[in-house]
């Protein structure tokens, strides 16, 4: 019985052994004929030319959509933001002003509207001939408001064929107090008080 099964394992020795030559055999002609093929090396252009087409319509996309979104203007990108200490305070109180209770829409933001409702349809901030300017003054001594307010912060926009729009505020930067000095400023100002 030994004998059958030695002889049997011999017999299968040999032949996976015959089967494992003949398989490298085979991979190495496999590898020869291969290394003599000459190799195309991939170039960009060929990645491009099959998907220029998708690429030519998303840089589309961005172009129709997403651009004109981000290089739209309005009032910010119009107004200079160079002022320095209390003139910077005071001008910042006056835009960002949010109301008694510091909530809602800020003047800046009603201004902007309003601006957009007188030029109805147009791109107004888009023209060249367009500007908008805060001009901060501090109050001389002998005026009255000195005694409460320390500047006066004018807004005042510009266009090419209408007159400006000027709204005025004198500002305390002590305790953070403004105050409408005319009719059109006190629209502004009731309109970001009373919004809900």
């Amino acid at each position: 019985m030994e004998n059958t099964f030695s002889s049997f394992f011999s017999s299968t020795r040999k032949s996976l052994k015959l089967l494992i030559i003949k398989i490298s055999r085979q991979t190495l002609v496999k590898k020869n004929s291969e290394s003599k093929k000459p190799q195309e090396p991939k170039s960009f252009g060929a990645f491009l030319k099959k998907r220029a087409p998708i690429y030519l319509g998303l840089l589309g996309l961005f172009f129709v959509f997403a651009y004109p979104a981000i290089t739209e203007k309005n009032l910010d990108s119009l107004l200079d933001d160079s002022f320095e200490g209390d003139e910077r305070i005071a001008v910042d109180l006056v835009k960002f002003y949010t109301g008694p209770n510091d909530t809602g829409i800020s003047i800046i933001e009603v201004i902007e509207e309003k601006i957009n409702d007188k030029f109805e349809g147009i791109k107004i901030f888009d023209n060249e001939n367009t500007s908008a300017e805060f001009i901060v003054d501090s109050i001389p001594s002998f005026l009255e408001a000195n005694k409460e307010f320390s500047h006066q912060v004018v807004f005042q926009f510009n266009t090419e064929s209408n007159q400006p729009l000027i709204y005025s505020w004198f500002v305390n930067v002590e305790n953070g107090e403004i105050f409408p000095i005319d009719v059109d400023s006190k629209n502004i100002q009731q309109t970001v008080d009373y919004f809900d």
